[in-house]
């Protein structure tokens, strides 16, 4: 394999890295609409209506906004108060900036921890299973550290970014 064939790959894996929340969050959404379309058209035309839906789009959703979470931070268009933020001096704005991204890591190392934890539980204690499909439980509920420790890397990169930022 030659060297452009070799860069062309990184460049590839670079980008699905850089964007892997989009992909995945696309991909949920996709199937969170495809399933509720066959919902809808199955109470319309069979008069039945498919009970494992709810379960899953539930679920699908609070991963999706976990995701959703982690590309605002990416982009830097998570909630914050920009009026008050936009009238203080350069270094002081870039201090609080600084110091929120830092509360809000720490916030989600507080959700890894618990949700790990309650992964743990749901597996070797409870072993619930879901109502409509029969399902560890623990499944669902393990997306929620994974999708939040991925909110974290993007904090942490805004972090880096807003340091290195000299305006």
């Amino acid at each position: 394999m030659g060297r452009g064939q070799e860069r062309g790959k990184r460049g590839i894996l670079a980008k699905i890295a850089s964007s892997f929340e989009e992909y995945v969050a696309g991909t949920l959404l996709l199937i969170m609409v495809t399933i509720a379309f066959v919902n809808v058209v199955s109470r319309y035309f069979l008069k039945y209506s498919l009970a494992f839906i709810e379960e899953i789009g539930v679920n699908l959703f609070v991963w999706v906004t976990l995701l959703g979470i982690a590309i605002a931070f990416k982009r830097g268009s998570h909630l914050r108060v920009v009026v008050i933020l936009d009238r203080l001096p350069v270094k002081l704005r870039k201090t609080l900036m600084v110091t929120g991204l830092a509360l809000s890591a720490i916030l989600f190392g507080v959700i890894v921890y618990l949700s790990l934890k309650h992964t743990y539980i749901e597996m070797a204690v409870f072993k619930t299973r879901s109502e409509a499909l029969n399902i560890p439980t623990w499944i669902y509920i393990a997306g929620v550290p994974l999708f939040s420790a991925i909110v974290i890397v993007r904090i942490i990169q805004a972090i880096m970014k807003e340091v290195r930022n000299n305006g």
